[in-house]
């Protein structure tokens, strides 16, 4: 072989590497892209169900308001009934009440001296129909992102 043989073989060796090391980047730049676009794709579809999930929780809390209103309004039309059949709770109601509210047990030095104000029956039933809307509208949040929750996380694989 001359020298001119062995040159240009060497120029045509050198080419295919430099070629084959630019398809190779080429080729992880595209599985790179690709795996980019996949990605975002899911992005947009969990959103997409995340959307979906918070206008239900919207929906189910507009549903909620009209039964709170008529609560309310019956508590209302409680107060309007006659002084006769209407009463004042014992001072330990509201104690007791706090304390199931609170998840702290009553002071039963502060249960028997009694120590708070009289507690009018319209007042108890406002309150305690304020706090069970309160625990309704948290029920309401807690399944609202189990269902999120649920929804949002990949399938774990199945073992064989």
């Amino acid at each position: 072989m001359t020298q001119i043989t062995i040159i240009v073989l060497c120029i045509v060796l050198a080419a295919s590497h430099v070629g084959a090391y630019f398809m190779g980047r080429d080729a992880s730049a595209t599985a790179q892209r690709d795996q980019a676009l996949a990605y975002a794709g899911e992005i947009v579809r969990r959103q997409g169900t995340v959307d979906a999930l918070a206008a239900d929780l919207e929906a189910e809390r507009q549903k909620r308001i009209p039964k709170n209103r008529t609560i309310t309004r019956e508590v209302v039309r409680y107060v309007e009934l006659p002084a006769a059949r209407r009463c004042t709770l014992d001072p330990a109601w509201r104690l007791l009440h706090d304390a199931a509210a609170t998840g702290e047990p009553a002071d039963p030095a502060r249960l028997a001296a009694a120590d708070a104000a009289p507690v009018a029956d319209a007042a108890a039933l406002d309150t305690v129909a304020a706090n069970y809307e309160q625990c309704r509208d948290a029920l309401a949040q807690i399944a609202g992102w189990q269902h999120w929750w649920h929804t949002t996380q990949p399938p774990s694989p199945v073992a064989p």
